[in-house]
């Protein structure tokens, strides 16, 4: 089942994406240009089983989104890539990809990670950026899995933008990137 949507410079508090193992998946579509003040709260891809049983989000068109948090799930999809720029400014969490053929994982054109964001993500990172990511004093917490973290691909060019934040804790500046576990990098 899917649910089209035809809205511009939209505020969405949640967008839930459920599938159920008794029916096909659902799938949201977003099928005109969303403008340049949309917004979307949080955005929960829940759980799919299958190919047959997945679900996703895709937009049409579009110059800006912001999503303060982003939750992915495997067996689903958010599919950002015909909107010019995406920017999270909480957390970017992500599950172990389904296959989708085409369309898995978070697929984005321009990404920004904003200041006080997380993104969260080990080897099992299901992303696609096909044009530039920007790191804007948010965290990137990589996790080790396997003795391994995902590479993080952009299709053109990457930036961290760093900070001069000091955590009076430990008297060091925060960092824009964290390692779980580095004595188990190979």
């Amino acid at each position: 089942a899917s649910t089209n949507v035809n809205i511009k410079n939209f505020d969405i508090k949640e967008l839930v994406v459920t599938t159920r193992v008794q029916s096909f998946g659902q799938y949201t579509i977003f099928g005109e240009n969303i403008g340049d003040k949309s917004r979307i709260g949080v955005v929960s891809l829940q759980t799919g089983y299958s190919p047959a049983y997945s679900g996703g989000v895709t937009f049409k068109s579009g110059k800006k989104l912001v999503i303060d948090e982003i939750y992915h799930a495997p067996w689903n999809y958010f599919d950002a890539r015909n909107i010019t720029d995406v920017e999270v400014n909480k957390r970017i969490l992500f599950g172990a990809p389904g296959n989708i053929a085409g369309k898995t994982g978070l697929m984005f054109n321009n990404l920004t990670l904003n200041s006080n964001a997380s993104m969260d993500y080990g080897k099992d990172l299901d992303l696609t950026i096909q044009g530039h990511f920007t790191n804007n004093q948010g965290t990137m917490n990589l996790f080790v899995q396997d003795g391994r973290v995902a590479t993080l691909n952009a299709g053109h060019q990457a930036s961290m933008i760093f900070n001069n934040l000091v955590d009076s804790a430990t008297g060091f500046y925060k960092p824009l990137i964290k390692i779980n576990n580095a004595q188990n990098l190979t």
